[in-house]
């Protein structure tokens, strides 16, 4: 859960407990290693959700079920097809694609992010992922910026970027990469 000026955005939740295990499909599962620090029903209240990519260890069975089907979720237009058909009001975002909240005299921008999941065939296998930069406003001026990754790695799309974007400094980064060990 982020806070940013007046808002909360809800990122990649998953809530299974240590041990359980989230499938990924293509027969690979990942086992939680830690309890989720809150249930669905402990959340705050908050106005958006942020999904990096359609995976059980970034949106898992639990949250799938319990989470509040009204409240936005900004996600890759992949996902966004398959949570829309769950009845989620997802909005799929394609790469740069900025979506925006207001409230009051803030405006919280989220944008759509390049992300590479894996390179090759397994590339090819896994579900397309996106980054996110989080940007609060106060009319011109730029609050506190977030970059959350995603499950991405290291190529090119990070230096078109950092070209966009020279502001983002490495603090502001959050990996989505949940604490998980990978198995087929």
């Amino acid at each position: 859960m982020l806070r940013l000026g007046p808002f909360r955005v809800l990122t990649d939740p998953n809530f299974l407990h240590k041990g359980q295990f989230a499938w990924l499909g293509k027969g690979l599962v990942s086992r939680r290693r830690t309890d989720p620090a809150m249930t669905p029903e402990q959340l705050p209240p908050y106005d958006a959700m942020v999904l990096s990519h359609l995976h059980g260890d970034h949106f898992d069975r639990v949250a799938r079920r319990r989470l509040d089907h009204a409240i936005p979720v900004l996600t890759t237009p992949h996902a966004a097809r398959r949570l829309s058909a769950n009845g989620f009001r997802a909005l799929g975002l394609h790469t740069w694609e900025p979506h925006q909240l207001t409230r009051e005299q803030f405006r919280l921008e989220i944008r759509s992010l390049p992300a590479v999941h894996a390179f090759g065939m397994l590339g090819r296998l896994l579900p397309p992922v996106m980054g996110s930069l989080l940007t609060l406003w106060s009319g011109d001026t730029r609050l506190h910026t977030v970059y959350v990754t995603g499950d991405t790695l290291i190529g090119e799309h990070l230096d078109a970027i950092n070209e966009r974007f020279p502001w983002i400094e490495p603090r502001s980064c959050i990996s989505a990469a949940p604490r998980s060990s990978a198995r087929s």
